[in-house]
């Protein structure tokens, strides 16, 4: 099987994020604004060539580098990710909703399995 990766993502919620989160909007509904939320994305099962191309998008040159995990956002390469998106269609969803917390605040720590 290989390595399996994933992205945990951990940031302010307000109601913009509500929609993009992991449960349904309505379970939110007394959360606080600027209370601490996470979302778990991608959960790629294709192996460790695409766990590892997915994590050099994020700006990780070695996945099993656990100084690496917390992700630089600003390392990040979305074009990049937008193709890996359009090559891995059932991750074209997560890219977009990835964007979304990045400019919402989000902190980003990539976790490989395997």
């Amino acid at each position: 099987m290989g390595m399996c990766a994933e992205i945990i993502a951990i940031g302010p919620f307000t109601e913009a994020v509500a929609n993009i989160l992991d449960y349904r909007p309505e379970l939110y509904a007394a959360t606080t604004e600027g209370a601490i939320v996470s979302r778990r994305l991608f959960g790629i099962t294709e192996g460790s060539t695409v766990s590892r191309m997915f994590a050099a998008y994020l700006g990780i040159s070695d996945a099993w580098d656990f100084n690496q995990h917390r992700i630089d956002n600003s390392k990040i390469d979305f074009v990049g990710l937008e193709e890996f998106g359009r090559r891995y269609d059932s991750y074209a969803d997560e890219v977009e909703v990835l964007e979304s917390l990045v400019r919402s605040g989000f902190e980003l720590h990539f976790r490989p399995q395997g």
